[in-house]
C-alpha cells in the first residue's frame, strides 16, 4: 500500500533564549513560506523566504538586528542554506549586508560551499548586494549588557562561555579594549527555518548576528554544516544557542542521523538537547516526512505550519 505523502510544512524559530512573544515574526515567516509552497515552490526557496523575514525583524539577532562585537562597532554575520539534494551555501563573518541568507543562497552555483570574512563581503558586492550597516537599537542595548558583564568581573551565569576569561588577553580588534569595552555579551541567538515541500524534499536556512562577546573573525555554528544545520533525504534540522557548544557536538547532524535511523523526531530533538550542558542556551527545530517540532532548554519563539 502506497503511503500518502504528508503536506508541505514549515518550522521557523526566532532564537534560543528569545522571548516567546517574538513568535509573531515566526508566524509571518511560516505563512510566507507556505504561500510559496502552495504555489509549488521549492523547499530551499521557501526556507530562504522565511529566514529573510526573520532577518528583517530588528527584534531578532540576524540581519537587521545583529549584535555588535566586543569593540562596540563591528557587526559580523553568518548564514547558510542546505537541502536534501546536498546543495549547500554559506557565509561566515560577513559584514555590511542586509540579508546574509540571500548571499549564502548565491554561493550555491559557485564551486565553493563557504565564504568567510572579507572574501564573503566582496562576493556580496560582486553579486550586487548593497552596502548596509545593519545597526539597531537592540544591538546597542545588547552591547550595554556586555559592558556591564565585564565590568562586574565576567562571572555571571548568563554567559558561561566567557566566565573567567579576560578579553584583553585575546583582543584582536584595532581599537584598544579600554576605549570600548571598559568604558559595559548578549545572548547568542539565531533565526532559521526547516521545510518539507510538496515533492517530499527537505531544506533549511539559518542566519545569525552572533554574540557581542565575539572576537573579530569568529565564525559560529550557523555557517558550519552538521553543526548549526543539516538537511538530507530523511529531513532537516536547525540549531540555535551557544555556537561553540553546538559545533563541539556536531549537533544538527547527530540529530539528523537519529531520525534517519528511524527515531521519532521529538525524541531525537530531546536527545540532542541532552548532549549540551544545561548552563548553555540551546534550541532545536526539525522536520521529517510526517513530523515537525521545536524544543529548547530556556525559551524560544517559534511557529509551525502545514498546508491543509
Amino acid at each position: 500500500m502506497n503511503r500518502i505523502p504528508s503536506p508541505p510544512a514549515v518550522v521557523a524559530h526566532g532564537g534560543a533564549g528569545g522571548p516567546r512573544d517574538h513568535a509573531d515574526a515566526c508566524e509571518r515567516a511560516v505563512a510566507s513560506a507556505l504561500d510559496l509552497l502552495r504555489e509549488g515552490g521549492d523547499g530551499l526557496d521557501a526556507a530562504v523566504r522565511a529566514t529573510v523575514i526573520l532577518e528583517d525583524d530588528p527584534r531578532l539577532n540576524a540581519g537587521t538586528g545583529s549584535n555588535l562585537r566586543l569593540d562596540g562597532s563591528t557587526i559580523e554575520m553568518d548564514a547558510a542554506v542546505m537541502d536534501h539534494r546536498g546543495r549547500l551555501g554559506a557565509v561566515g563573518a560577513i559584514q555590511r549586508v542586509k540579508n546574509p541568507v540571500l548571499v549564502a543562497r548565491e554561493v550555491l552555483p559557485t564551486p565553493h560551499a563557504l565564504l568567510c570574512g572579507e572574501g564573503a563581503t566582496a562576493f556580496a558586492r560582486a553579486r550586487g548586494f548593497a552596502d548596509v550597516y545593519p545597526i539597531s537599537e537592540r544591538a546597542h542595548r545588547r552591547y550595554a549588557e556586555v559592558r556591564r558583564y565585564f565590568a562586574n568581573g565576567a562571572s555571571s551565569p548568563d554567559f558561561p562561555a566567557w566566565n573567567g576569561h579576560d578579553p584583553d588577553r585575546c583582543w584582536n580588534f584595532t581599537v584598544p579594549p579600554g576605549e570600548t569595552l571598559r568604558a559595559a555579551l548578549g545572548p547568542s541567538d539565531t533565526v532559521g527555518a526547516v521545510v518539507r515541500d510538496g515533492g517530499g524534499g527537505f531544506a533549511t536556512a539559518i542566519s545569525t548576528g552572533g554574540t557581542s562577546a565575539m572576537l573579530l573573525g569568529r565564525v559560529g555554528d550557523s555557517a558550519i554544516p552538521g553543526a548549526g544545520f543539516f538537511a538530507g533525504p530523511a529531513g532537516a534540522v536547525g540549531a540555535t544557542g551557544d555556537g561553540e557548544e553546538i559545533m563541539r557536538q556536531v549537533l544538527s547532524y547527530r540529530v539528523y542521523a537519529w531520525i534517519e535511523a528511524g527515531m521519532p523526531l521529538r525524541e531525537a530533538l530531546e536527545r540532542g538537547l541532552a548532549l549540551v550542558e544545561n548552563r548553555f542556551t540551546l534550541g532545536l527545530i526539525g522536520i521529517t516526512a510526517d513530523e515537525a517540532a521545536a524544543l529548547d532548554n530556556r525559551t524560544m519563539p517559534f511557529a509551525i505550519g502545514e498546508l491543509e
